[in-house]
């Protein structure tokens, strides 16, 4: 019952972007192109649930620690993920960003900003990971850290961090 509606969410998402064939496999899964960013979807019939998963890039050998941090870091309660949870693929060092949702809570909106919500924070992090593998800094300046006057800029993928202090 719920690949039919996970076939029903997709299809309307089709129609609103152009793409009025798009469906699942018989196995519940689908990869969609944005841009040079490919998303899969896979259907989690046991737990009821969407799962997106993207490629964001590899850890470059040289900073390899300092990279591993920086993910822990974002990964810590998922306050640099929106959510999402970055992980490594140890036998060629891939970066990947996952994250899950209940059909059960998903409408046809919901669903378009969840999908809208990922792929803004994999964006986010593509270029992040490619930027410090080219040398750039670990720290992100718009990282959710207080400016000078104090004030807290919104998180990668919305939300605000709150400081106490």
């Amino acid at each position: 019952m719920t690949l039919e509606l996970y076939g029903r969410l997709l299809a309307s998402f089709g129609q609103s972007i152009g793409l009025p064939e798009l469906a699942p496999d018989e196995e519940g899964y689908c990869a969609l192109s944005f841009d040079d960013l490919v998303v899969h979807l896979q259907h989690e019939p046991e737990d009821q649930e969407i799962a997106a998963f993207a490629r964001i890039g590899v850890v470059e050998e040289d900073r390899a620690r300092e990279i591993y941090e920086m993910l822990l870091n974002a990964n810590q309660l998922w306050v640099g993920t929106a959510g999402a949870t970055l992980s490594v693929q140890s036998e060629d060092q891939a970066v990947f960003i996952a994250t899950r949702k209940s059909l059960q809570v998903l409408d046809e909106e919901g669903f378009r900003d969840w999908l809208g919500d990922f792929v803004d924070i994999t964006d986010y992090w593509t270029a992040r990971l490619a930027r410090v593998n080219g040398g750039g800094p670990i720290e992100d300046p718009d990282d959710g850290a207080p400016g000078p006057d104090g004030s807290v800029p919104p998180l990668p993928g919305g939300g605000r961090r709150i400081i106490l202090g």
